[in-house]
């Protein structure tokens, strides 16, 4: 049986996106999952982009990275174990803490833009 090499890290990614956003100075991290149809193949792609709403810094948004939902499953994966703690213990912010960040713990929102419909489409944020 053939491993996917692939297929990301989803602790690191999240700890990489997290730190890059914070020294980049974005607050929004839209990700969105939804089925690519192109006329030569049809996938479900997850796109991420960075959004910064600042008077300090400045407007912006950014795409950070795209990539297929099967390679994307794990990262999901986590985002959903996350939110699904913070639901549990009644909190309004998700605290992740890893060795991967330089600070160790990230605390940081999750708003839900769209919930998965009938083609598995799904859109939501986090909020730094």
């Amino acid at each position: 049986m053939a491993t996917n090499k692939s297929k990301i890290d989803p602790e690191r990614f999240l700890a990489m996106l997290l730190q890059y956003s914070r020294d980049s100075h974005y607050n929004h991290i839209n990700v969105s999952v939804r089925l690519n149809r192109n006329p030569a193949y049809t996938r479900q792609v997850m796109n991420i982009k960075l959004k910064r709403i600042s008077k300090k810094f400045g407007n912006d948004e950014r795409f950070y990275v795209s990539m297929t939902a099967e390679e994307a499953t794990k990262f999901l994966s986590l985002i959903n174990h996350l939110k699904e703690d913070m639901f549990a213990n009644f909190a309004k912010k998700i605290t992740w803490h890893t060795e991967l960040l330089e600070r160790t713990q990230q605390e940081f929102g999750y708003h839900q833009i769209r919930e998965r419909d009938q083609y598995n489409n799904l859109e939501f944020e986090l909020l730094l």
